[in-house]
This record gives C-alpha cells, sequence and structure tokens, in this order.
C-alpha cells in the first residue's frame, strides 16, 4: 500500500513539522482501514513517502500495489502508478481522488475503485485473486459504518507522526459550495458505535500511542446526538487508562450553541477544534 507524498500545501502542515521532531502530521488513516479489508492470509506493507521513500526493490516485492491519496497528492500518485507499470506491478487506486477523476486515473491505473468500498472488498479481492477484476469498480451504496474494522494501525511507523487518526463519521448535512464532501459521502452522516471507536483507541494503546489523537470527521457534529453520546463514553475511557491521549477534530460553528456537547468534549479531553 502506498500514500504518495503530500506536496506543500495546506494539507502538509509543513510550517508546523519545522518545530516538531516527527515527519508528517498523521498517517493514511483510509490506507489502514483497506488494509484491514483485505483477506487475512495477504501479506502487506504500507510506504507512506512522508516518512520513507519508495523504492523500486518495494514496488518488486508486491504482487498488487495499492494506492490511495486525495487531489492535491495527484502527481505523486501518478508517479507511483507509472513506476508500477514499468516495473510489471499490478496497480488498483481508490480515494477521494479517484472517485473524483476516475477517467484519468484509467490511462494510468490497471484497476480503478469509485466510493466507498468497504461492503465489496471482499468480491474486489477475490476478483484480483482469480483473475477476474474489473478495471473500474463504482459504488454508489454508503457503506454502513458500524460494520468497518479496526484499521491496521500496525503497519505504521508510528514514531513518525505527530497525531494518529480515528473516524466517528462520514457525511455532512450542510452544502457548501466549496466542499465535495457530500458529493464523496452524504449529506447523512453515518456514526460508528462508540465501543468501536473506544476499541479503535484500545488498539492504539497497546501498541504504545500515548500522543494526540485526530478524529478526521469532516464535521464531528454532523450527528451531534452521536457525537454528544460518544464523548460520554469517551470520558469513561479516558477515566478507565488515565487520560492517556487528548483528541482534536473539525466541526461547523454551530458547535458554540451547543453547550451540553462542549462541555462533553472538554471532560473527554478535546483540546481545540478546526
Amino acid at each position: 500500500l502506498v500514500w504518495p507524498k503530500i506536496p506543500n500545501s495546506f494539507w502538509a502542515f509543513n510550517g508546523m513539522l519545522e518545530l516538531l521532531p516527527e515527519k508528517v502530521v498523521m498517517p493514511p488513516l483510509g490506507l489502514v482501514t483497506v488494509a484491514a479489508l483485505c483477506p487475512a492470509e495477504w501479506t502487506m506493507r504500507l510506504v507512506d513517502e512522508g516518512v520513507e521513500g519508495l523504492t523500486d526493490d518495494d514496488l518488486r516485492w508486491a504482487d498488487l500495489v495499492m494506492v490511495g491519496g486525495m487531489e492535491v497528492q495527484k502527481a505523486g500518485i501518478h508517479e507511483v502508478l507509472d513506476r508500477a507499470r514499468r516495473l510489471g506491478r499490478r496497480t488498483i487506486v481508490g480515494g477521494p481522488y479517484a472517485s473524483n477523476d476516475p477517467e484519468r486515473l484509467l490511462a494510468l491505473a490497471d484497476h480503478v475503485v469509485v466510493g466507498e468500498p468497504d461492503e465489496v472488498f471482499g468480491k474486489i479481492a477475490a476478483d484480483l485473486e482469480s483473475g477476474t477484476a474489473k478495471r473500474q469498480y463504482e459504488i454508489t451504496d454508503k457503506p454502513d459504518v458500524t460494520a468497518a474494522p479496526i484499521p491496521r494501525f500496525d503497519l505504521l511507523r508510528l514514531g513518525s507522526y505527530a497525531s494518529m487518526s480515528i473516524q466517528f463519521s462520514r457525511g455532512c448535512p450542510f452544502q457548501c459550495e466549496f466542499c465535495d464532501i457530500i458529493i464523496l459521502y452524504g449529506r447523512k452522516p453515518r456514526t460508528k458505535d462508540p465501543r468501536q471507536v473506544t476499541a479503535e483507541l484500545d488498539a492504539l494503546l497497546k501498541l504504545g500511542w500515548k500522543k494526540q489523537v485526530f478524529i478526521v470527521d469532516d464535521n464531528f457534529i454532523g450527528n451531534h446526538t452521536r457525537a454528544l453520546e460518544l464523548c460520554v463514553e469517551l470520558e469513561k475511557w479516558q477515566q478507565a487508562h488515565e487520560y492517556p491521549v487528548m483528541f482534536y477534530t473539525e466541526a461547523s460553528m454551530d458547535l458554540a450553541k451547543k453547550s451540553a456537547l462542549l462541555d462533553a468534549m472538554v471532560k473527554a479531553n478535546f483540546f481545540y477544534v478546526f
């Protein structure tokens, strides 16, 4: 699995990284989530090009090169796909960029995944193994995130990241003209069960993570009732583990009107909100 380096941009946080010992702000949560969807017998490696270089030997080792990324990473995505093709490796690409511009990537990759593959990835994997995989998979249904597995955090070089990422919900109820979230993930926020989130935190704690955790939801309070339920559980989890991590997240500004939720977020150890 390959996550191309994010170039100098808002998303790279270059100025902040000059002040930190870590190499990258956050890991490729999408790829480690896809890794958890792969068959258990697959042997996987992850290369985050923000952390380490991708070598030709890395590519030759793989039967399948899986690439993900955002449009800001398109140059890096194109380069990885081109290198893999020159070395005779099969490639599959997904994520926001692939979902927004699949035609361009069909010229570069063997297989392109459009949409959220959670509920159909088992079929995609079986097709890949049998040699019958489609050139393009287009998924329009929005998956039930309560069935999402714990991401493969063990594939990450944890010491290279300033914060870790987890996801509680997908989707946002607003229709902002500058944002494509509702196109990618819909206007009806879908949330995990709070116990799923604490299980992911347990997995990170077991790996030794005790720094900040970014809840990556594009609008943490898209379903503010469920967000409040989560914060109540997060407070209990923090108390049980002696407050090992601090949280931050993204939310719409109407959070300021939700005093009970704000209070619960403080108690759960949220330190700041974008």
